[in-house]
């Protein structure tokens, strides 16, 4: 008499299940890690932005739109954006596809005939609360 070989319906049923958990618990830890990564880009980009409106604000005296500068801006995408054409604020957006990260992180860089400053916040709703106020000297 010859015994099957194999596994029997419970036994990958019971895999099947803990293979769900496994992803139940491994998906939302990675696309909170994907989500972080994307965040990250935006401070040194808008550390570039900065220093090349304060390079043509010390080379000219003026600030300059975005397509004066000498500044490779990201392209936009569904988590980045830029907004504002000439002068004015900038803000660089970093959303993931299921909604804001954070609830509403962003960064936003203060841009007038006198300064241009990068600020960082969690709260959308105060989006002028705490951006600073500098001059052309820095001061």
């Amino acid at each position: 008499m010859s015994r099957n070989k194999g596994f029997t319906l419970i036994e990958l049923m019971v895999v099947i299940v803990i293979m769900g958990i496994l992803a139940a618990l491994a998906i939302p830890k990675f696309t909170n890690a994907s989500a972080k990564a994307k965040m990250s880009e935006a401070p040194p980009v808008l550390a570039a932005y900065e220093s090349a409106q304060l390079a043509r604000l010390a080379e000219t005296g003026t600030i300059g739109a975005l397509s004066d500068l000498i500044f490779d801006a990201p392209d936009s995408t569904d988590w980045w954006g830029w907004d504002g054409a000439t002068l004015g604020e900038y803000q660089a957006n970093a959303l993931v596809a299921m909604g804001n990260f954070e609830a509403g992180s962003y960064l936003k860089t203060k841009v007038d005939s006198a300064s241009a400053i990068s600020h960082f916040s969690n709260d959308s709703t105060n989006a002028n609360k705490f951006l600073p106020n500098f001059n052309a000297k820095g001061e």
